[in-house]
């Protein structure tokens, strides 16, 4: 079971993450996630806000990669995982809808999509799987 570290909180802590998929035809995409957000040792949380590629790819194929990475320090890791739960209500989707409002976007969000972390590869040694 792959846990976070301190460190790992600590770097993910206020960053822009980037989200990896791959629809049902094995296509990938990549997007950027402002509103990544520390679940527990074993979860990442992000907003769908719009529901693109990110969301659709999510529906037929669950798997994703989540890169943080400080560039300065040459630093990052990679977390793959299986989203969990897209959560529609409750105080997460509450956070997800104000920050829809403040970007102005008309609709509501998707949903706070909850991933949960299977294995952790540290980016600043060439890739090497750590848990």
């Amino acid at each position: 079971m792959a846990k976070l570290t301190d460190d790992m909180k600590a770097l993910l802590a206020g960053r822009q993450v980037y989200v990896g998929t791959a629809g049902a035809d094995g296509r990938p995409s990549i997007a950027m996630k402002g509103s990544s957000q520390l679940m527990d040792d074993e979860h990442i949380t992000f907003f769908e806000l719009i529901g693109g590629r990110t969301w659709s790819n999510i529906q037929k194929n669950p798997r994703v990669a989540i890169v943080v990475a400080d560039w300065s320090k040459m630093k990052g890791y990679r977390f793959e995982g299986r989203v969990e739960e897209n959560i529609t209500s409750g105080p997460l989707y509450d956070e997800a809808q104000k920050l829809a409002e403040l970007m102005k976007i008309p609709f509501p969000p998707k949903a706070a999509v909850k991933v949960k972390i299977e294995e952790i590869y540290n980016l600043g040694k060439g890739g090497m799987k750590v848990s």
